[in-house]
C-alpha cells in the first residue's frame, strides 16, 4: 500500500460442478464421459454464459448497488479493523477473506492478520457486513509477522483463495525505506498458507524484484498490489503499482508511467510470461503543487485467460478523496517482457475504462483508497455482482479520503 494519508477469487474449472463431474464419473467410456461433460458444463448455454466460473466474463459497466462504512477503529476480537487492502469471495461457503496491511505499533497492537466476513446484499440494496472470524498469518518458521521496524516485517496488499487446493495466497510489496535507522530493504513475496494461517511454501520471485539500497530494482511502497488467478485455475497474476527503478519514472499530474504484470505457473510458483501496464498520469494537481502525488493500479481480477478488471488508484495531497478508475485489459497482443532488460519498443496491454469512480463521489460521500475487488455471488436476476474494498490507512479520525469503505455493484455484461 502506498500510504496516501502521509505521503498515501476466482474459482476455477479444476472447483467447478464440471470437474466434479468428471470426477464423479471418470470411469466411464470416452463416448459417455463426453456426454456427461457437456451435460455438467451446460454446453455453453445462456445460463452460464458470462460467469467467471468458465473464464468468460464480459463487463460492458457497472451499477452501484449501495456501501457500507465500517466504523473508525471498530474492535473485532480484540483487533482494530482497518487497512484493508484485498478481498475474496468463497463461493462453496458464500464468505469474504480480508486482508489487513497492519504494518506498524501505531496502526494496532495486533499482529498482521486476515479476516473472515459475510456481505448482506441483494440487486436492491447492500445493508450489512458482519465479521466471523479472524486468522494471524504464520512465518515460515511458525512465528507470527512482526511490525516496523523489524528487518521481517510484511507489507500486506492482497489475497486470493487458490482455486485448486483452498489454501489463501497473499502478497506482500517488501519494504524500501532507505531513511530509517538502520535503512529497511526487505523484499516483495507471494506466499501461500492454510486457512489456518500456516506457512506452506512461497512462489519464486524474478530477481528484477529483488529490493536494493541502489537505484535498480522496485520503489519503496510501489511493488505487488494485485493478485488473481486465472478462471483455469493455471496461473497466478500479479501486478506491481509502480514502474521498477530502471523501468522509468513515476507517474506526475502530465505524463503517466509503466508498472509491469507477471504470469506464474500455479505448480511451480515460476513466473513464465510478463507484460507492460500503462499507468495513467495523476488525476489531480495537488495543492500545493510541490506536495506528494501517486497513481498506479491497486488491485487485478481476471475476466478470461488474457482480459482481466484492474483498480487504478490517484491521489494529491490537499485534494479530498481519491480518484479512481476501473479498466478492462486485454495481454492477447502485448509483448512478453519477462526477459527484457528494457521496456522499450513493447506493446502494452490493451486498456480501456469501465467505471470512472468519480460519477459515484457525491452519492457516496467521497471515494476512499479503493485496493481490493473481487466476485461476489450471482444475483437473483442471474447477474454477478463486484466487490470493492477501501483500505482505510489506520487515521484516528474518518474521512472521504481514509475510511473502511465496502461497495457492491451489479456487472452489466
Amino acid at each position: 500500500m502506498t500510504r496516501i494519508t502521509t505521503s498515501i477469487a476466482v474459482m476455477s474449472l479444476l472447483s467447478t460442478p464440471c470437474f466434479r463431474y468428471f470426477t464423479a464419473f471418470f470411469r466411464l467410456t470416452p463416448v459417455l464421459l463426453a456426454t456427461v461433460a457437456l451435460t455438467a458444463c451446460g454446453g455453453g448455454s445462456d445460463d452460464d454464459a458470462g460467469d467467471p466460473l468458465n473464464g468468460n466474463v464480459t463487463v460492458s459497466s457497472l451499477r452501484l448497488i449501495g456501501q457500507q462504512v465500517l466504523p473508525r477503529r471498530m474492535d473485532y476480537a480484540g483487533t482494530v479493523v482497518g487497512g484493508l487492502s484485498g478481498v475474496d469471495y468463497d463461493p462453496k461457503t458464500d464468505t469474504y477473506v480480508f486482508i489487513s496491511d497492519d504494518r506498524t505499533t501505531t496502526d494496532s497492537a495486533g499482529a498482521p492478520r486476515l479476516y473472515t466476513a459475510r456481505l448482506s446484499f441483494d440487486a436492491a440494496a447492500f445493508s450489512a457486513v458482519t465479521f466471523t472470524g479472524t486468522v494471524t498469518m504464520k512465518q515460515p518458521d511458525g512465528s507470527v509477522y512482526p511490525k516496523v521496524p523489524d528487518a521481517k516485517v510484511a507489507d500486506p496488499e492482497s489475497v486470493r483463495i487458490d482455486p485448486v487446493t483452498g489454501h489463501w495466497v497473499w502478497l506482500s510489496e517488501g519494504d524500501r525505506t532507505l531513511t530509517s535507522a538502520p535503512p529497511r530493504v526487505i523484499n516483495p513475496f507471494l506466499r501461500e498458507i492454510t486457512p489456518q494461517g500456516n506457512h506452506v511454501r512461497e512462489y519464486t520471485l524474478p530477481a528484477m524484484f529483488q529490493m536494493s539500497a541502489q537505484e535498480t530494482g522496485p520503489r519503496g511502497n510501489l511493488v505487488f498490489e494485485g493478485l488473481t488467478f486465472s478462471p483455469s485455475g493455471e496461473s497466478a497474476w500479479v501486478l506491481m503499482e509502480g514502474a521498477l527503478i530502471q523501468d522509468g519514472a513515476a507517474p506526475t499530474p502530465t505524463t503517466g508511467s509503466a508498472s509491469r504484470l507477471t504470469r506464474f505457473d500455479r505448480v511451480s510458483g515460476v513466473a513464465n510470461a510478463q507484460y507492460v501496464y500503462p499507468i495513467e498520469r495523476v488525476q489531480a494537481t495537488p495543492q500545493p503543487v510541490d506536495q506528494f502525488t501517486v497513481n498506479g493500479p491497486t488491485e487485478i481480477l481476471a475476466l478470461s485467460a488474457t482480459r482481466f478488471l484492474v483498480l487504478e488508484r490517484s491521489f494529491s495531497v490537499g485534494v479530498v478523496g481519491n480518484q479512481v478508475r476501473l479498466y478492462e485489459i486485454d495481454t492477447a497482443a502485448a509483448t512478453n517482457v519477462l526477459t527484457a532488460s528494457s521496456l522499450t519498443g513493447a506493446t502494452p496491454v490493451t486498456k480501456k475504462l469501465v467505471l470512472d469512480f468519480e460519477t459515484l463521489k457525491t452519492p457516496l460521500g467521497g471515494i476512499a483508497n479503493l485496493e481490493g475487488m473481487t466476485f461476489g455471488p450471482k444475483l437473483a436476476n442471474g447477474k454477478r455482482s463486484l466487490v470493492v474494498v477501501a483500505d482505510d490507512n489506520f487515521p484516528a479520525a474518518d474521512s472521504a479520503t481514509d475510511r473502511n469503505q465496502v461497495l457492491v455493484f451489479e456487472i452489466q455484461p
